[in-house]
């Protein structure tokens, strides 16, 4: 069964980063600095669905504050 974007609970570093509409470099910054939360799982870096909707959330709140 193949899955889509939508049904996974993980994405790949430069998936999670089309998704978000930024650059995989960026992604790795954010990653890098802590404000972008990810696991790795063996070789693989992965960012968690929820983490992605987080990081965007906490943009949003501090922004409005």
């Amino acid at each position: 069964m193949q899955s889509t974007l939508n049904d996974r609970l993980a994405y790949g570093v430069t998936e999670a980063a089309g998704l978000i509409g930024i650059g995989k470099s960026k992604a790795w910054e954010l990653i890098a600095s802590g404000e972008l939360r990810a696991v790795r799982i063996g070789g693989r870096t992965v960012v968690r669905r929820a983490d992605l909707t987080a990081f965007l959330d906490e943009l949003v709140s501090t922004k409005e504050a």
